[in-house]
């Protein structure tokens, strides 16, 4: 059992490392679509191996609890934001919106159990965490329910919100493994790295998407 211990650990921790590198590269190519696209589905089966394997570690091997929280919260935002792009402006089916229940309830599950065994846990982490995880299974269920006629034309920004958020989840595992001695702020730190970073991308996209409607609009009017 050790054994299987050990090797669920090294198989999540290389993995994870892969996918901190491929999704930079993926960063990287945002603008070369062919690569972007390819490197991105690397960084996916990279995070598909990851939750996986974080999974296992939680239920066979009694690992970190934390791990839950940054599983749930990558695992989800990942997989929504594959499905932003893939659906673009249709909408989405209904099995979509039962994983998104799931995970909410799975997640405030948690919070229950952690707040009755007590314990050494951080409630800035576990707390923010699960705001972010709230915030996107909001969004994602106002969406279907109420706005999708309004919101549907934000299906690249969504992509890059939830890859950037899955990223983040990673980035944030990494460190605070890394880095236990600077706890919370090794886990906390990079969340807002990444924070800044969906700002500036969503900012340039929109940009290049208001130039690309004057350029269309300027010979209408001539």
């Amino acid at each position: 059992m050790q054994t299987l211990h050990t090797l669920n650990i090294f198989t999540h921790i290389l993995f994870g490392t892969l996918a901190l590198v491929i999704g930079l590269i993926a960063i990287f190519f945002q603008n070369n679509v062919r690569r972007h696209i390819r490197f991105g589905r690397y960084f996916l089966y990279c995070l598909r191996i990851v939750v996986g394997t974080a999974f296992i570690g939680i239920i066979f091997f009694r690992s970190n609890p934390f791990l839950l929280m940054l599983t749930l919260l990558g695992g989800y935002v990942g997989y929504s934001g594959y499905r932003a792009i893939r659906l673009k402006e249709r909408k989405s089916p209904f099995t979509d919106v039962l994983i998104t229940i799931g995970v909410l309830v799975a997640g405030g599950l948690y919070l229950r159990s952690m707040q009755l065994a007590g314990g050494n846990w951080s409630p800035t982490v576990v707390y923010s965490t699960l705001s972010a995880l709230a915030l996107v299974c909001g969004y994602d269920l106002l969406k279907y329910f109420w706005l999708h006629k309004q919101l549907k034309t934000w299906w690249l920004y969504e992509h890059i919100y939830k890859m950037l958020s899955a990223y983040s989840a990673i980035f944030s595992a990494f460190a605070g493994t890394v880095l236990p001695h600077y706890k919370p702020y090794s886990q906390v730190l990079p969340s807002i790295l990444c924070i800044w970073a969906i700002i500036y991308f969503i900012w340039k996209r929109a940009r290049t998407r208001r130039r690309q409607y004057s350029q269309v609009a300027l010979p209408q009017e001539l």
